[in-house]
């Protein structure tokens, strides 16, 4: 509020409202793509195994209850669990990635035509043009929590700027390595077939496959309230700025919830391609939150404390450039988002 205006808080927190349900959506879809494979897996009649129907019980029976919780310290355990999951998922990725079930031709997992087979037509070492976009596109959202900050900030054990600067440090360090290790393992092994959900490119009878997709299935569930933790907090500021803070008041607190819910299940239930929504958000939205917004308010605070006639307010001024370059990051995202999904050729 001290660096962009009292009055203008509402934008800031309708972006983070806005891109937090798109992550809830995600999420959301991740859900249904996962879970109702492994239930035909388990001979679950198709007419009562659909992806809406699935989304909608796991939406009533598990995400309203963890969303409804208000004080994240109380994920911990389920948040362990979750990371775990992940770690198991990356770990068969990589290891289908090297032990040749795949292979083009070869590969006991391809020969029946049951997945897509492995295409490298596209593929190069360095090669970087307009299409890489997309992937930065996908990058903006991967980095993203910034919404939680203050939350992480609160509830961190003997809180300080010290201990929050290691935490997001070493968190960071560990997500980027997960990242490039699946990226490039899941490139390996099925090229330019890679689907927006990757896990969906597995064989339905690869077993290391299926036991991942339960492990994604629980660590999407279990991360799903920090997303909807986002969206509430977003949401409630959105309208707090705007003289509304009733929004907040904790016998609104259920039915805000509820509604976050309402809306995000309705649309992860129509759209069906999560890489889409991912891009999007990730150009659009992405880009506002990572380049442009925290280089203005950067700027901003250092002219409060120093002094806007100061040399480090001065130099401050040099991460202004990120704005046009973040502008011109999300534009063009957005456009090659759009285009891959379409299927044209850049």
């Amino acid at each position: 509020a001290r660096t962009i205006g009292s009055k203008s808080t509402y934008l800031v927190d309708s972006i983070i409202a806005t891109m937090c349900l798109a992550c809830a959506v995600i999420y959301s879809g991740i859900l249904g793509d996962v879970f109702t494979p492994l239930l035909e897996s388990a001979g679950v009649p198709a007419h009562l195994n659909g992806r809406t129907s699935n989304i909608l019980l796991l939406t009533i029976g598990a995400l309203l209850p963890m969303s409804l919780i208000k004080n994240l310290s109380a994920l911990a355990f389920t948040s362990i669990l979750g990371f775990m999951a992940i770690m198991y998922t990356v770990f068969f990725i990589l290891w289908r990635s090297l032990d040749g079930t795949y292979t083009l031709n070869i590969g006991k997992f391809v020969q029946d035509g049951a997945v897509a087979l492995p295409s490298f037509a596209k593929s190069s070492l360095w090669n970087v043009d307009f299409t890489s976009l997309v992937l930065a596109s996908n990058l903006g959202l991967a980095y993203i929590a910034h919404y939680n900050g203050p939350a992480f900030y609160r509830e961190l054990k003997n809180t300080s700027s010290k201990r929050f600067g290691a935490m997001v440090g070493v968190s960071f360090t560990i997500l980027t390595l997960l990242y490039i290790v699946t990226m490039v393992a899941g490139y390996k092994t099925f090229g330019d077939t890679c689907a927006g959900n990757i896990l969906l490119n597995y064989h339905p009878s690869d077993i290391l496959s299926t036991i991942g997709r339960i492990a994604t299935g629980f660590s999407i569930l279990f991360g799903f309230p920090l997303v909807a933790t986002g969206a509430r907090e977003g949401i409630a500021g959105f309208f707090d700025g705007l003289g509304y803070p009733s929004v907040k008041a904790e016998k609104n607190h259920v039915l805000l919830v509820a509604s976050i819910l309402t809306f995000v299940t309705a649309i992860s239930c129509t759209v069906k391609d999560v890489s889409l929504v991912v891009g999007l958000t990730g150009a659009a939205l992405g880009s506002l939150i990572v380049f442009i917004i925290p280089a203005i308010i950067y700027v901003k605070a250092v002219g409060l404390v120093k002094g806007v006639d100061s040399q480090e307010h001065g130099e401050s001024k040099k991460n202004l450039a990120l704005v046009p370059f973040g502008l011109a990051v999300g534009g063009l995202g957005v456009y090659m988002t759009i285009k891959e999904s379409l299927g044209n050729k850049p």
